[in-house]
């Protein structure tokens, strides 16, 4: 398992006007569940009852694609891979995995009809004061000044595609899509599939290795520029410490237990979260013993947890060292074992909620399996003065879909 990066790109809300302007979560890796073949249609479970309430009386089975069919009417889903942009406050960027010719389709871009209301959001201060911000999914969004309407697109590589006023791809409509210009914009947002899709195209000879940039248009390039022109960060920002500055950093490789942080805590925003599977717990045969403690039970952590789906917040209430090699570094992550009270977390799986009101305690957890999490809306997409702005489509928008003017 690969598990999912979080970072800021090097974006840091104390020094950069992009910071809490692009996702902290990326490389999120999918791997193949069985043995797949040339033009098996690849599926994922959405859960139960996901294609009754789209209208399907029963489940959808993938298919078999005939390989010369797909290289006629399919797209290249590879043409583009990640890394940390050459440009400046952009933070990561998407680059050319080959050499792609003038007029080349770079890759196909799907979207989502979404409200420019739906992006608001109301916070409320520790003062009691209440702030609208917009919320950060806009700023990957597609859309136009004189709509209410955003198109989110979706397709590997899209979202990292950055603004530059030389670029050499451009956008165009899908030859299908044209056929929902004259759809009302509420009809398009209450659509179950997506079918409406824009295509990047090569505006000249890209060589492998340079980066895919697009123009993001003249709102938007004003919009950054009034952003960069008036951002100051704020003075609790510069020394802010955010879990993912914690997790890199040596000093924090030994966690306190909740003892030791009564008298030394960690910062207000952060708290610890651990890589269990409850469900394997649950799974196991009934101890020869009755429990003497009903509403309490212990399990031992076992190898292969650690996957992103597994992770839920823990207490660690104990910290025992392990014997290690005499030429071991005594500071390796391996040099202790802990035991931690974990706790449910939202969308968890029915099998992997632990009961209400009962308490659930590990042990034998690895260092590896511990890792600092920042609490919900005090990541840096939740800061106030973060910047937010639809990619501008230009003359490409139809006129229809204009419904503020």
């Amino acid at each position: 398992n690969v598990l999912p990066s979080v970072d800021d790109g090097g974006l840091s809300r104390g020094k950069s006007p992009g910071a809490g302007a692009i996702t902290h979560h990326h490389n999120r890796t999918w791997n193949a569940a069985k043995d797949l073949e040339v033009g098996d249609e690849v599926f994922i479970a959405y859960g139960p009852g996901w294609f009754k309430e789209r209208g399907f009386e029963v489940d959808v089975s993938p298919r078999k694609w005939d390989v010369s069919h797909l290289r006629e009417v399919g797209y290249c889903l590879d043409n583009m891979i990640i890394g940390p942009s050459l440009i400046e406050e952009a933070g990561r960027g998407a680059f050319a995995s080959r050499d792609l010719e003038g007029g080349a389709v770079v890759a196909p871009v799907p979207l989502i009809s979404l409200s420019r209301l739906s992006m608001s959001m109301v916070k409320e201060r520790k003062d009691g004061s209440l702030v609208v911000s917009t919320q950060l999914l806009q700023n990957y969004c597609f859309g136009h000044a004189n709509s209410s309407l955003l198109l989110y697109p979706y397709s590997h590589g899209i979202n990292f595609v950055n603004h530059n006023s030389s670029p050499n791809v451009k956008l165009r409509w899908w030859e299908g899509s044209v056929a929902f210009f004259d759809k009302p914009i509420l009809e398009l947002q209450q659509l179950s599939t997506s079918q409406i899709m824009l295509e990047l195209v090569a505006t000249r000879p890209i060589e492998k290795g340079e980066e895919i940039v697009l123009d993001y248009g003249e709102d938007w390039a004003k919009a950054w520029n009034d952003h960069v022109e008036v951002w100051q960060p704020k003075e609790e920002d510069i020394w802010q410490l955010s879990s993912e500055k914690m997790n890199a950093d040596e000093k924090f490789l030994i966690i306190r237990t909740q003892q030791e942080q009564q008298s030394n805590p960690y910062p207000v925003d952060v708290f610890t979260s651990c890589f269990y599977q409850y469900s394997e717990f649950a799974e196991d045969e009934a101890p020869a013993a009755p429990n003497p403690h009903p509403l309490q039970s212990v399990a031992k952590w076992k190898q292969g947890m650690i996957a992103s789906r597994n992770l839920r917040p823990c207490i660690v209430v104990k910290r025992e060292e392990v014997a290690t090699n005499s030429n071991d570094d005594p500071k390796t992550d391996q040099s202790y074992q802990y035991t931690v009270h974990v706790v449910n977390r939202p969308t968890l799986d029915e099998a992997e909620r632990i009961p209400k009101g009962h308490m659930h305690f590990v042990t034998h957890v690895p260092r590896s399996a511990i890792i600092f999490s920042d609490k919900l809306y005090t990541s840096d997409q939740h800061l106030e003065n973060a910047f937010r702005s639809e990619i501008g489509l230009g003359d490409l928008f139809p006129p229809q879909w204009k419904d503020l003017l």
